[in-house]
């Protein structure tokens, strides 16, 4: 016993909370900076927008004529793939978020599911006032990047629980 009053085994369970708590505010934090980033790119006009990506396909050009050919990198394709990209960072965290704060249970992964599809069409919406066009196919790959995102998230949690949950010891024969 302590001076406090608490035990040995209450200020571990203690001290795991706090640890855990302090884990699950910094991934709500790392959400929502996922979405300042990708509603911010969405604020901006169609010039700024094709000059980021054209930058961007600049960098990238070299790793995607690995995988589509020389010549085929173009900057829809640069645009598409950031649309992917960055949704599938959102339903990772979302996952991650969600593994830290609850237990990821089927109702979890639905409403994961579905704020990435409000952030979509969140995303898209914003569009319409900065003079862009939204389009209803990239709602559609938001959502399929926020959902690829979150199902390899997923899988990596199913499998480090799997590897790392401590095994039963059968009891000792007397």
């Amino acid at each position: 016993c302590s001076m406090n009053g608490a035990t040995r085994p209450e200020r571990a369970r203690r001290q795991y909370l706090n640890r855990r708590s302090i884990g699950t505010v910094l991934l709500l934090l790392a959400v929502l900076a996922a979405l300042a980033f990708i509603w911010g790119n969405s604020l901006d006009s169609a010039v700024e927008s094709s000059l980021k990506s054209g930058r961007m396909r600049e960098l990238i050009q070299p790793l995607l004529e690995l995988l589509v050919g020389q010549g085929n990198v173009t900057d829809h394709l640069v645009r598409k793939l950031a649309h992917f990209t960055e949704f599938a960072v959102l339903g990772a965290l979302l996952l991650l978020l969600t593994a830290a704060a609850f237990r990821v249970r089927l109702q979890s992964v639905v409403n994961c599911l579905f704020f990435l599809t409000l952030a979509a069409l969140t995303d898209e919406t914003i569009q319409i006032f900065t003079g862009r066009g939204p389009q209803v196919q990239d709602v559609w790959l938001d959502v399929a990047g926020g959902t690829a995102g979150l199902l390899a998230m997923l899988a990596l949690v199913w499998l480090l629980r799997c590897l790392f949950r401590p095994r039963k010891r059968p009891a000792a024969d007397v």
